[in-house]
């Protein structure tokens, strides 16, 4: 059998260098495994961003309540282990050659050729079903209508956000953009909307009521506020919770949290969830790269923001987090982002910028970048993100702040070589390094 790199190695040459979306290769491919994506419940979740968050919230709020709970994201930021999970586990290297070399056996003797993303999302409904799990919370890899995780028929439909991305695949328009996402809207299964811009919302709310979908919308049927201490109220549909308190920073996650409310609002009947249950979820919640303040001295912060809806609420965060203050900004992005635009956000709450390389085929030229930052602003361009990083640590005083953002590619290189780094500083200061991955 082959060898776990060997494996990865097989699995991500799938790709075949084109994103196909279509479902009926998935379909069959389940299908030589009996269908696992009907043995068990389903929340299912897309939106331009956000759900990753949501994901996270909603798996940590169902194991605090006691359910076995499957976690199925994309991409992961170090490991591809991170991308399927059962309650607190990783699936193991073993369990990824094991199920990898099943589903190609199977598929090649049936004559389906599958995508990397249909070849992962088989692998993990196959793994969910053999782990027994009670309830899976699946994140839609790209769009929705015709993504490989279009397959399972859930309890709920979640979609957080809507903004432009991906656009070679999903229409560069939002209305183009809302159809593609939209169709995730099951007949006869409830929906759950985000914070959408009024004419989106109304395509959703179209689109559900054709399905006979019952649709809940943030701001008509649940909302947020905020509280003093960064806690926060949600009123929903029939929870009224008062000082909420979340682990993971910024006002846009608040809105994450209210969508993963509602959510359980609606399934209440089939999943019974305590109040006890939302409130520890909720503050033990973690998702990386998210805000992640991953370094002290200096301050290292990790922001997996890449379009820029996302960069836009960055930005807010640092302004809030840092009352003003701009930091020292490490940016690297794929090409066929919209990396101008969010370098001009960025260049507002920073004082100094320098540009590197995403570890990838599809990284855009940092030297191209500097066209898009401010002629104010100081710029260097370092391609290699490990020596990037370490300059600007190197360089910094213990009070000024470091933001690393443009890319997960590129927060997954970086984020292993803090991780030790703050090992270290821990260990260095007679401390204990605990809520550091192991890297």
């Amino acid at each position: 059998m082959a060898s776990y790199l060997e494996t990865l190695d097989y699995i991500f040459n799938l790709r075949g260098g084109e994103i196909d979306l279509r479902l009926h290769r998935v379909a069959q491919a389940l299908s030589l495994f009996g269908h696992p994506e009907r043995r068990y419940r389903v929340f299912h979740i897309a939106g331009t961003n956000g759900k990753g968050s949501t994901a996270a919230m909603l798996h940590r709020i169902l194991c605090a309540q006691g359910y076995k709970v499957a976690l199925y994201t994309s991409p992961h930021v170090v490991s591809f282990t991170e991308r399927i999970r059962v309650s607190d586990q990783e699936i193991s290297q073993e369990e990824v050659v094991e199920l990898a070399e099943a589903l190609r056996v199977r598929s090649l003797g049936a004559g389906i050729s599958l995508t990397f993303f249909e070849f992962v999302t088989v692998m993990a409904l196959v793994y969910f079903s053999r782990c027994r799990v009670d309830v899976a919370v699946v994140e839609v890899g790209l769009g929705g209508r015709l993504d490989a995780t279009n397959l399972v028929t859930p309890e709920v439909s979640i979609i957080t956000t809507i903004s432009k991305d991906h656009e070679a695949y999903l229409g560069s328009d939002l209305h183009s953009i809302a159809q593609e996402k939209g169709g995730i809207i099951k007949a006869g299964v409830p929906f759950i909307c985000g914070s959408m811009p009024r004419d989106v919302a109304a395509i959703f709310e179209t689109m559900a009521q054709v399905k006979g979908s019952s649709g809940y919308f943030f701001g008509r049927d649940f909302s947020f506020a905020f509280k003093e201490d960064g806690l926060f109220d949600y009123e929903g549909m029939r929870w009224n919770l008062t000082d909420l308190s979340l682990a993971l920073r910024g006002v846009y996650q608040k809105g994450n949290a209210a969508v993963a409310l509602a959510a359980l609002e609606v399934t209440h009947g089939d999943f019974h969830v305590s109040e006890a249950a939302v409130r520890e979820g909720l503050e033990k919640v973690f998702w990386p790269a998210r805000f992640e303040v991953i370094l002290h001295h200096p301050r290292v912060i990790l922001d997996g923001a890449h379009n820029s809806q996302g960069i836009k609420a960055l930005v807010e965060e640092v302004r809030d987090f840092l009352d003003g203050k701009k930091v020292e900004l490490l940016f690297g992005a794929v090409k066929d982002k919209d990396w101008s635009e969010m370098l001009q956000e960025l260049s507002k709450v920073s004082r100094g910028v320098m540009l590197t390389r995403v570890p990838m085929d599809r990284s855009a030229d940092p030297e191209e970048l500097i066209s898009a930052v401010p002629a104010d602003l100081p710029v260097t361009v370092i391609e290699d993100p490990a020596e990037a990083i370490a300059s600007l640590i190197g360089g910094a005083e213990e009070d000024q702040t470091i933001l690393v953002t443009g890319s997960l590619y590129l927060l997954g290189h970086i984020r292993p070589l803090l991780l030790r780094m703050g090992v270290s500083e821990t260990l260095k200061a007679g401390g204990v390094a605990s809520g550091f991955l192991e890297v």
